[in-house]
């Protein structure tokens, strides 16, 4: 299972620097979480803060796909990389002077999701450049390890840090894993472009929607992308509010939560790229959707950090397998001169739609409680990918 990483050195270098800008990531999350919800006090900030840092890529996430099919992915993704450095830089030197508020932090969030819409799909375009063909299901899948990797030690690590260093400490962490990775994304060997003439941007944006209305793979792909993202995955969001309100925990206790779902995470992207061929069949996305949304119910019913731990563990689990999946489907089954298109709207979808349902949730949750909004997201999504799924196999 290790072939991409043993055949290529330029994945493996992006692979090791991914990982450690993923952690440094996680490391700055959990502390803005805890330094936010500790500010307001409301569970429906942390969703607008994390909308707002979603936002550009509503605006710029499919636009930042037509720029990665046209321009160079290398330069695209080290101007992305610095300029998240500096967001991070700027967050840890208010968090050092006690100059930190919640329209600070969201003025830097729109910087630092400007960045993120034009630096993914072009990370994403770039995966297939740097390994074998056939090596790509497997770079997808230990791309996805690594970055639950991340998910599992970084919060633990924020948890422990947050004490000792502090918020300010936590955000220069994440400056210095970014400025790590723009470094290696300076030295891979990534293949020049074809030179062609290219179409207008607008034109190109026109021309990758409509490719994926009509693809009778991908089109249903990202529905169900859609779906889980607005409905299910806002829980990442919503856990500062879920620890504190609901467990009684402190920052240390957050991030071992957080860091349960990156446990099952890894788990799940580990286990995925064991089962080989089996891991890729057909069923493992409606079946995985299925059971997350069933198991997302169970936010109604857990009270106790054990069994909320167990609970986020299998979340983990879940989610990652399918999103995995989903992403190798349509990896493999996008033409490459859509692939950065295709990529930004699969970027749009995960990320911002989950962080528009963040705002849903918490809206909501400051009046019914976070647990009852969770419990129901998750209703929808196992009705809707149940539907999604019995429609596809007629």
């Amino acid at each position: 299972m290790l072939g991409a990483l043993r055949r290529s050195r330029d994945y493996r270098l992006f692979w090791a620097g991914s990982l450690l800008a993923n952690l440094g990531l996680w490391i700055q999350t959990i502390a803005l979480g805890w330094l936010i919800y500790d500010l307001t006090r409301k569970a429906s900030w942390l969703g607008t803060v994390s909308f707002v840092g979603n936002a550009p890529t509503f605006v710029l996430g499919l636009l930042g796909g037509a720029i990665a099919d046209r321009a160079s992915r290398r330069a695209i993704m080290i101007v992305a990389l610095l300029a998240l450095a500096s967001s991070a830089t700027a967050l840890a030197t208010m968090a050092a002077f006690g100059q930190v508020t919640i329209w600070r932090v969201i003025g830097l969030a729109v910087m630092t999701g400007t960045a993120n819409a034009v630096y993914a799909p072009a990370m994403h375009s770039s995966i297939p450049s740097l390994v074998q063909e056939d090596d790509l299901l497997e770079a997808i899948s230990l791309n996805s390890v690594q970055f639950n990797l991340a998910r599992a030690v970084g919060p633990a690590l924020a948890g422990l840090l947050y004490g000792g260093i502090g918020p300010a400490g936590c955000f220069a962490i994440n400056a210095s894993g970014f400025l790590t990775l723009a470094f290696i994304v300076g030295r891979l060997h990534l293949p020049p472009r074809p030179v062609a003439a290219q179409p207008s941007l607008a034109h190109a944006l026109r021309e990758g929607m409509g490719y994926v209305r009509r693809h009778r793979v991908i089109g249903p792909a990202m529905l169900l992308a859609a779906v889980m993202s607005l409905f299910g995955f806002p829980y990442i969001i919503m856990m500062p509010a879920l620890a504190r309100d609901v467990l009684g925990l402190d920052a240390t206790g957050l991030g071992w939560l957080m860091a349960a779902v990156g446990a099952g995470a890894v788990v799940g992207g580990l286990a995925l790229a064991l089962a080989g061929r089996f891991g890729h069949s057909p069923r493992v996305v409606p079946v995985g959707s299925v059971l997350f949304g069933l198991c997302a119910i169970g936010f109604e019913y857990v009270r106790t950090p054990t069994m909320m731990a167990g609970l986020l563990f299998a979340l983990g689990i879940l989610q990652t397998i399918t999103i995995a999946s989903m992403t190798t489907i349509i990896q493999a089954s996008v033409r490459d001169g859509m692939r950065g298109r295709v990529m930004s709207m699969l970027t749009v979808i995960f990320f911002g739609f989950a962080t528009l349902g963040g705002v849903i949730a918490g809206t909501i949750g400051d009046y019914v409680g976070v647990p009852r909004v969770l419990a129901a997201g998750g209703l929808v999504t196992a009705i809707a990918a149940a539907l999604l799924a019995r429609r596809a196999t007629r």
